[in-house]
């Protein structure tokens, strides 16, 4: 290999490792801040045959599906779901905390007034 070759291979060598280095102090000063939580991968839940369970929950930008409004589902926002609540990992995201609380409350009722017709089809 010629000398000129060799330094090539160094200064890419050395270019990779700072790049890695800089990334690796990236999700350290994103650990730190809480914008990025480290994953239990005993704790996660999926039907997936494969399923693509990340290393680290990152915040996410989102769009709520009723309202439109722009929302961040936080790193450990995410780590709650997916580990303490057992959601899929598949799953994300959809409402902002408003529209998931009237989306609720129009279940409950929709349940309610299903509950009553069957107990009053009972009755007759």
């Amino acid at each position: 290999m010629s000398r000129s070759k060799q330094k090539r291979e160094q200064l890419k060598m050395a270019r990779v490792e700072r790049q890695a280095e800089m990334k690796r102090a990236e999700v350290r000063a994103a650990v730190e801040k809480g914008r990025i939580v480290h994953v239990d991968r005993s704790k996660i839940v999926s039907r997936s045959a494969l399923p693509k369970i990340p290393d680290y929950y990152r915040d996410k930008e989102f769009t709520c599906r009723d309202c439109g409004v722009r929302e961040v589902w936080t790193a450990k926002q995410q780590q709650h779901w997916y580990e303490e609540c057992g959601g899929e990992i598949e799953s994300t995201a959809v409402r902002c905390r408003e529209c998931r609380g009237k989306e609720k409350a129009r279940r409950e009722a929709a349940r309610k007034t299903h509950l009553e017709g069957v107990a009053k089809k009972c009755r007759n």
